[in-house]
């Protein structure tokens, strides 16, 4: 079976990349099977610039097509597309390539805004958008919660639920001895705003008030409309927390296994199912995130604390109840949360869920 992968690759390094990099070198391991790609990465980190136009992104993506032809060699196709119209809009000569060579494709979301997308639309534009998801043989989505994005577009039959997953290096610990000697959080994905960075920083500013002892690392891009504010509050934060920049391999499982709460108050349009969360759970983490998007399907108050959205006040209030209960709590739930994320979420089962849809169709 010769299978194409058409989606962005790392560098820069998020969930949609860092799975199809953990895709296709699982798939490489089976014999039976070839593996082309077409990277469809782009550099640019900004929540406002997300889905929409711009002739600097048209002239970037043209390269890409130089490829196409690669669709002919294979026998289905396995696309991560953004969620937008221009995300899908993108895709359209490779879904039109396919169609005209009679290859399946599959279409992976690794979020939760297609649906939301497809509603707002109007006319053509909603036409163009429909004709090319409806003619997918199969639709993937995070978790269960995430399946109506597929809603009026593919028969709820085609659509596949593939959890994400925590990477190799750190499922396969043997057991990580957490730190309980005081709050060492993390902050561990892109800095932007509608993740809940400034929420965060702004919460420990109210730590530091209070006079309680912590250490806050920070990694991932900083977005660019964010950069001086963000710098602003690192300023302010100055001897309490320490930024790294974007992090991979050993710096990230070290950042992961020093710390002992993972912090990610999220509420960003297009969030599915970060992989940090996982990875945080893998490596023995108290998590405390938000109740959004498909994150209550795979957290829960056995991992973990929710907080709520946009509040600053919220996450101050729960990392003192931590702080207070520190040693009962990493006991409590770092053993669940290494052997939760060992029994359901590996780079193995992950690749196979996904290879047992393509096998389907």
């Amino acid at each position: 079976m010769k299978i194409l992968i058409i989606g962005p690759f790392p560098e820069p390094i998020n969930g949609c990349s860092l799975a199809n990099q953990v895709l296709l070198k699982q798939l490489e391991l089976k014999k039976e099977i070839s593996v082309a790609i077409i990277n469809t990465s782009s550099k640019n980190i900004s929540s406002e610039n997300v889905g929409r136009f711009s002739f600097g992104k048209v002239f970037s993506f043209l390269k890409v097509y130089k490829k196409i032809g690669t669709i002919s060699k294979s026998d289905v196709v396995y696309t991560t597309p953004g969620q937008t119209f221009f995300g899908i809009v993108k895709y359209m000569p490779f879904y039109f390539y396919c169609l005209m060579t009679s290859r399946p494709y599959i279409i992976h979301i690794h979020g939760n805004h297609l649906g939301n997308e497809y509603k707002s639309l109007k006319g053509l534009r909603k036409r163009i958008f429909a004709f090319f998801i409806r003619r997918a043989t199969a639709g993937i989505v995070l978790s269960d919660s995430l399946k109506n994005n597929f809603d009026g577009l593919l028969n709820p039959k085609k659509v596949f639920i593939v959890e994400n997953f925590a990477q190799d290096n750190l499922v396969q610990k043997a057991g990580v001895v957490k730190p309980k000697d005081k709050l060492r959080l993390l902050y561990l994905s892109n800095l932007m705003e509608e993740k809940g960075i400034l929420d965060f920083l702004d919460s420990l500013i109210l730590l530091r008030n209070e006079g309680i002892i912590f250490e806050a690392d920070i990694a991932g891009k900083i977005e660019d409309e964010s950069e001086v504010i963000i710098n602003d509050k690192f300023q302010e934060l100055q001897g309490f927390i320490n930024y790294h920049g974007v992090v991979s391999g050993q710096r990230k499982t070290d950042l992961l296994e020093k710390s002992n709460v993972f912090v990610l108050p999220t509420y960003y349009r297009m969030e599915g199912q970060p992989i940090s969360l996982i990875e945080a759970m893998a490596t023995g983490n108290i998590i405390v995130t938000t109740k959004f998007s498909g994150i209550p399907d795979i957290i829960s108050t056995e991992n973990g604390c929710f907080v709520h959205s946009k509040s600053p006040q919220s996450i101050f209030n729960t990392l003192l109840e931590i702080n207070e209960k520190l040693e009962e709590w990493v006991d409590k739930y770092s053993r669940v949360n290494t052997k939760y994320v060992q029994s359901y979420f590996t780079e193995e089962q992950f690749a196979a869920k996904v290879f047992k849809v393509i096998k389907d169709i």
